[in-house]
């Protein structure tokens, strides 16, 4: 891809949505906390985030995450 041309939020954009696409929208949102310090407005980041999952879909990613996360744990006993 040819990021040359892109503006700075561009880029950011497009780098948060490759994590979301990669980690899920939890992933991501560990990812975030872990790594950036806390700046701007979560309700504004949060609304980007999220946008056009409903709240069931939220909760479906943060269950199968959350098994998956069981999961590697028990096989690692």
């Amino acid at each position: 891809m040819q990021t040359r041309n892109l503006t700075d939020e561009e880029v950011l954009q497009l780098g948060y949505q490759a994590l979301v696409d990669g980690l899920g929208p939890v992933g991501f949102l560990r990812f975030v906390r872990l790594y950036e310090p806390p700046t701007g407005d979560y309700a504004e980041i949060r609304e980007k985030m999220f946008e056009g999952m409903t709240v069931q879909d939220i909760y479906d990613e943060a269950v199968r995450l959350e098994a998956e996360r069981e999961k590697g744990s028990e096989a690692g006993r």
